[in-house]
């Protein structure tokens, strides 16, 4: 009897959930030089399969940013520093000395992470009643500066009890430097004005990013791969994320930057990529891709 083998051809959605757990990752940003693209997610196309992608094929992609909690956090009182990195990292009320009980200018707080960064969450355990101010400041290689674009939703750890978001610009000039004998990204509360103080402020919790979405300055890059890696076609080149986040609205999805139909046969590869300015939490990623599919059976 002959054997014969039907083609099957379909419009397809390829999901994260077509993607094993060994194929996806947390991507981290690059900081040794110049910013590369760092794998997301990758998919090795079926034996029994072939993915063709056209111009009207859409791709769209929902993105955040890992949660963690600081490298480092350092309380400073009058240039005496106390590690306090385990208790910004645990839920323990009002174990963060965010100000001495009698602030002095120049008396700090200090937080880091081993990247560059753009937003701080503190959960604020008992919220100061006094007179003082706080400038925020980074280390620029050579000096403590005023962090750029600042947004302080702690007003001086004054603001209230709770979750407050400290958000800036990444400074392009920011340097590691050490505190306490941590060498990392570092930001700090410094008093810069004293009058008196009613009541000390403390913390419970703090973290670097909390699971923001990724920004308009990050970009997405699909390609497909030969098998053996040495070869590739670019399905988008770089879409800034802020084009491809969508999934409801058909009139903001984005097209794939080709020209012609681009085959993925079987052992070829999807890598799907991301060049952000803070880590990336594969488990909070979704994303939906359209391609013809052909699926071959014997029959």
């Amino acid at each position: 009897m002959a054997i014969e083998t039907k083609v099957r051809r379909e419009l397809s959605h390829l999901t994260q959930a077509d993607i094993a757990a060994a194929q996806q990752q947390d991507a981290y940003p690059d900081i040794s030089g110049k910013p590369v693209f760092i794998e997301l997610f990758r998919y090795q196309v079926p034996v029994d399969r072939k993915l063709t992608f056209e111009q009207g094929h859409i791709f769209s992609l929902y993105a955040k940013k890992l949660a963690e909690g600081v490298a480092g956090a350092v309380a400073d009182d009058g240039g005496a520093q106390t590690n306090e990195t385990a208790e910004a990292n645990n839920a323990t009320a009002n174990d963060m000395t965010l100000l001495p009980a009698t602030p002095a200018v120049g008396d700090a707080y200090y937080f880091s992470y081993e990247f560059p960064f753009n937003k701080l969450r503190i959960n604020i355990g008992t919220n100061g009643a006094g007179v003082w101010t706080l400038a925020w400041e980074y280390y620029n290689g050579l000096a403590w500066v005023a962090l750029p674009g600042l947004s302080d939703g702690t007003t001086g750890f004054m603001a209230g009890t709770g979750n407050k978001d400290v958000t800036f610009t990444i400074p392009s000039n920011w340097a590691k430097t050490e505190v306490l004998g941590f060498t990392e990204y570092w930001i700090r509360a410094r008093v810069s004005a004293y009058t008196s103080v009613t009541t000390q402020p403390k913390g419970t919790q703090a973290w670097i990013h909390s699971a923001t979405e990724m920004d308009n300055t990050d970009r997405i890059r699909l390609e497909v791969r030969e098998a053996n890696e040495l070869a590739k076609k670019i399905l988008i080149d770089q879409a800034m994320y802020a084009q491809v986040k969508e999934f409801t609205e058909r009139s903001k999805l984005y097209r794939l930057d080709i020209v012609e139909p681009v085959g993925a046969k079987s052992n070829m590869w999807l890598v799907i990529l991301v060049l952000a300015k803070a880590p990336i939490d594969v488990s909070e990623c979704y994303f939906d891709l359209t391609c013809n599919r052909e699926r071959f059976a014997i029959i």
